[in-house]
């Protein structure tokens, strides 16, 4: 049975001590100069004396480095395998969406993970580049209490929270909007009362608001960001509670993905928007593939929101596929349009023929159409196939093929035809047909386990089916 761990127990962001401050800013800086504090910053910080570096330090963020984030983690209570590979996946929710890994290692970690109770106890964790400053073997970040009978819920608030303190993320409540709202007197007995906390510890946690300089993304406040408290209404001076964040929001996902930015210049079917599109008849969807559901509002109809696809095109496509030079294709019949995703339209001159511009494709009606990671497109007509070398921009000798004997796993059905295809950023395409999908390792070069399976129920709001693209 699952249960909550100690769900009044609030995060403490874990300050250095100021004997540490100045050198954990110089490598905050290194790591990434971003972090430096803004020169237009320095005047406010002591008006009319001069600033001191540890006052510089203070107005440090603590990033990771643009290029991306991969940390080694490592368990100081020897918890069981379980245990820890169900927090790791936790931590690494955040790489849905950014470039951040967090690998598990027997050795000594950058960010250490520890359970424990007590003085030290408590859900925290060092803010960014900070764990660099922990002596080895002492704690980054705490869970206190955590077990394979915490709830799921709370592993996603708790550990996804704590997660997001290591890469670098301030609290989200102490933006000035939200505490200028907050009752002090109020919060300071409302945190005794719950957490605990002493009026000092309040102070620090829920009433200090964060300097400008660690808002680099997010110019607007989150009150469901993973990163905010939940704030009842009785200590906000206007009764209105802050709902504070049960997961890694909309919010959060765009605000890592510009920390941490993650490319999509590898075969995905993924948009630089971070979305993926599904058409079917006149329509089309916007599915989120971090949330892992259709956005909200959608279907919406082709024409009037792809600007410049002729009717022909609008009244529903054969097939889509993302390119690698900021450009889409559509198909349809012995057509193609070329679509320019920075300036949202299609480009002029369009449609042409397939035949002569696409060579080797001519003569072929395309059902589906897929960009791969090894630099090539499958192209699906019938019960066949085509490779297209991208950077030849030609099909392949010897092709077509049959599907089937080709594509280890597929089902006869599948292997039949194929209506969509799509390549996902998580190391898999997923192949649609009539009302079902089959999940295919690319690595493993074979359908997993357990497909087909159908589309409703596993596809929040997708068409349930006959995908068009």
């Amino acid at each position: 049975m699952s249960q909550d761990v100690h769900p009044h127990i609030g995060c403490t962001v874990k300050t250095l001590p100021e004997t540490h401050w100045i050198e954990a800013a110089d490598t905050a800086a290194r790591i990434n100069p971003v972090n430096a504090p803004a020169t237009h910053m320095l005047p406010f910080a002591r008006s009319g004396e001069p600033v001191t570096r540890s006052e510089l330090a203070l107005l440090t963020a603590k990033y990771w480095g643009s290029g991306g984030v991969q940390l080694s983690v490592s368990f100081l209570d020897n918890p069981p395998a379980d245990l820890r590979k169900r927090i790791l996946g936790h931590m690494n929710a955040w790489g849905k969406w950014c470039n951040v890994v967090f690998s598990s290692t027997t050795g000594q970690g950058q960010v250490r993970i520890a359970r424990q109770g007590g003085a030290d106890g408590g859900y925290w964790s060092y803010l960014g580049t900070d764990v660099l400053q922990i002596p080895a073997g002492e704690a980054t970040m705490n869970l206190e209490g955590f077990t394979m009978n915490t709830s799921e819920s709370t592993f996603h608030r708790v550990v996804r929270h704590e997660t997001g303190h290591t890469l670098g993320f301030p609290h989200e409540h102490l933006r000035e909007t939200v505490i200028n709202r907050i009752d002090k007197n109020k919060a300071i007995a409302y945190f005794q009362a719950s957490n605990g906390w002493s009026a000092a510890m309040t102070t620090s946690n829920v009433l200090t608001p964060i300097a400008d300089s660690a808002l680099m993304a997010s110019a607007a406040t989150d009150v469901r960001s993973i990163m905010c408290y939940s704030l009842p209404g009785a200590i906000m001076e206007d009764g209105v509670a802050v709902p504070g964040g049960a997961d890694i929001d909309s919010q959060d996902a765009k605000y890592a993905s510009t920390i941490y930015p993650k490319t999509y210049s590898h075969a995905t079917g993924i948009w630089p928007n971070g979305k993926a599109y599904f058409f079917k008849g006149d329509q089309y969807l916007r599915y989120d593939p971090v949330q892992d559901r259709t956005d909200a509002g959608f279907p919406h109809p082709i024409a009037g929101n792809w600007h410049g696809l002729p009717a022909s095109f609008a009244a529903g496509i054969d097939a889509a596929v993302l390119w690698n030079n900021g450009k889409a294709y559509f198909f349809k019949g012995d057509k193609y349009v070329r679509y320019d995703i920075a300036a949202n339209k299609s480009d002029a001159g369009f449609p042409k023929p397939i035949a002569g511009n696409w060579n080797g494709l001519g003569g072929h009606k395309i059902d589906a159409a897929v960009r791969w990671p090894n630099g090539k497109a499958y192209f699906f007509s019938g019960s066949k196939y085509l490779r297209h070398d991208m950077a030849a921009g030609k099909v392949d000798a010897g092709f077509p093929k049959p599907i089937a004997g080709n594509w280890n796993g597929l089902p006869p059905s599948f292997t039949a035809g194929i209506e969509a295809a799509v390549v996902w950023d998580n190391g898999k395409a997923y192949f649609f047909k009539d009302a079902a999908y089959v999940r295919y390792d690319i690595a493993a070069g074979k359908a997993d386990a357990g497909y087909p399976k159908p589309i409703a129920g596993n596809w929040p709001g997708l068409f349930p089916a006959d995908l068009n693209a």
